[in-house]
């Protein structure tokens, strides 16, 4: 069982959403989805606020059970089979509980029309055996084998058991999950180009497997009407036309691949057991299609209709946007801003660099308007001092700063509600910034119109904590020493300098005897 499996058994076993799990750890339900699909893994901090919420140790949380190692498997032909393997993730099923309710239902009623036709459940153990024919839908995915024959796999039941008489290999462990119906499990499969998510039912002697979700990156992989990864945005507008939908690109949930925006095709689709809506999404980036997932939307109903908000027709293949309307805002406050970006930043693995960019400046800029006890209230309701020491974890533990970041930093040591262990904690992402760039670090002190007594709080703190640090701490001096060696600094950027070395040269309980300013020091 992987660590995702396990994170799902215990959530489960509380009896909680993965929505209200995110809200006790201080993170979006997007976050847990992604722990719990395996693609992504938690770090330290939510390893242990994990632990702690299921009652067991991080050890036992993280242990993985000897299984036997699955045998060598050949990849499927083609250059982006190992790409596909490597960056396409299950995805988060959106097949719920009352849809596997029908499908029970559908399949004891099924039981009793079999066994009345004397029609087996057929398996097939001999790919080579099926001819494919032309899918049904819309709804499929068509490639050819190494021998050029014609495959594909279309959504809904299956004739037979995975592969489904196709030449589809492994290229990965599948993926199985466990459902609180034991008839039900769900299955991930990556077969090189072609990722496959199918529910296997076992009920009342029967048992088949439906088709759930097809994905591909691979430009060897088309749709029934010959769009493939690679393919322009005109030839998917001269294959589906005004059928499409045009949606803006999702601020934070799960996709296939990065891209600008995507087109979605959808239509109502019954069989014996499922009856719902269909999709066929194209991830547009650049002008050509990234990526194509194929989806059963179960009873979301046609959830990529137009909505006029982040949804919109396709007319004379354009958008129309005449009929937007704006959704609602609601007013934040600077420090759900901030909660707001940093949960993008650790959370969204789609964000372009431009919206990183944004983020991180929402993050960084707003620091010295923060009310520290509005964020601490913003985490988990059980430990919510958790979520407001890991984000200062990520704020000390940045690969680099910018010069307006640490000044942003500098200016945010004294916010509201940043005091105690909070302020402690403070102190150590100041002497990160100092030990980034300690040259930077001097001249921001020197900034025209800040205040004093905020500076005086920005070394006071960095050097509480850079005493901790001798060799990074003597690093740092060094590179200050030849900073005013060379002539580097300003006569004021100087003072500042000479005055940020002296608080770090002091002993702890003298700093409060020396000067505040470097007017103070003459």
């Amino acid at each position: 069982m992987t660590l995702g499996q396990r994170i799902s058994q215990y959530r489960k076993g509380l009896g909680i959403s993965q929505e209200e799990l995110g809200g006790r750890l201080g993170v979006s339900r997007q976050a847990v989805s992604k722990w719990e699909t395996d693609a992504a893994a938690p770090d330290m901090n939510n390893l242990m606020a994990l632990a702690r919420e299921f009652g067991v140790s991080v050890a036992e949380l993280t242990e993985t059970p000897e299984a036997p190692a699955p045998a060598p498997l050949e990849a499927a032909p083609g250059p982006e089979a190992a790409a596909l393997s490597a960056i396409s993730p299950a995805r988060p099923r959106r097949f719920f509980w009352p849809v596997v309710c029908a499908v029970l239902a559908a399949a004891l009623a099924a039981a009793l029309l079999a066994a009345a036709l004397q029609k087996p459940h057929t398996v097939v153990t001999d790919p080579g055996i099926l001819e494919p024919e032309i899918p049904d839908t819309d709804f499929a995915l068509v490639w050819a084998n190494r021998d050029g024959r014609t495959e594909f796999l279309e959504l809904g039941e299956q004739e037979g058991l995975f592969p489904f008489g196709t030449s589809l290999e492994l290229t990965a462990p599948e993926e199985v999950l466990d459902t609180d119906f034991g008839a039900v499990k769900y299955h991930t499969a990556v077969c090189g180009a072609v990722t496959v998510e199918y529910d296997r039912i076992d009920v009342a002697d029967l048992l088949w497997e439906t088709i759930t979700g097809l994905s591909t990156i691979a430009s060897s992989v088309r749709t029934p009407r010959d769009i493939a990864p690679g393919s322009t945005q005109d030839d998917v507008l001269a294959a589906y036309g005004d059928e499409l939908v045009y949606c803006l690109k999702e601020a934070d949930s799960y996709s296939l691949v990065r891209h600008d925006y995507y087109y979605v095709f959808s239509d109502f689709v019954s069989d014996r057991t499922m009856s719902g809506y269909y999709a066929v999404l194209f991830f547009m980036e650049n002008g050509k299609v990234a990526g194509i997932s194929v989806e059963a939307l179960g009873e979301l109903g046609d959830w990529y209709a137009p909505d006029q908000v982040s949804r919109f027709p396709v007319v004379d293949g354009e958008p129309d946007f005449s009929q937007r309307e704006e959704p609602e805002q609601e007013e934040l406050s600077d420090t759900q801003r901030v909660y707001i970006a940093w949960n993008q930043l650790v959370t969204n693995n789609n964000l372009s660099a431009e919206e990183e960019y944004g983020y991180r400046r929402d993050v960084f800029s707003l620091l010295p308007d923060m009310d520290w006890g509005e964020f601490r209230a913003m985490g988990n309701a059980v430990q919510p001092d958790d979520t407001l020491f890991s984000f200062m974890w990520w704020l000390a533990n940045q690969e680099s700063y910018s010069s307006s970041e640490i000044l942003w930093i500098q200016l945010g040591c004294t916010a509201k509600g940043l005091d105690g262990a909070y302020s402690e904690s403070y102190c150590g992402i100041l002497s990160s910034a100092f030990f980034y760039n300690p040259v930077t670090f001097a001249k921001a002190l020197s900034t025209d119109g800040g205040d004093a007594e905020v500076k005086w709080s920005a070394m006071m703190g960095t050097a509480y904590d850079a005493e901790l640090y001798p060799v990074e701490l003597q690093t740092a001096l060094d590179a200050l020493d030849a900073a005013m060696d060379s002539g580097a600094f300003t006569d004021a950027e100087a003072g500042w300098a000479q005055l940020l070395r002296l608080y770090l040269t002091t002993p702890i309980d003298s700093l409060s005897e020396l000067p505040k300013t470097p007017a103070e020091m003459a």
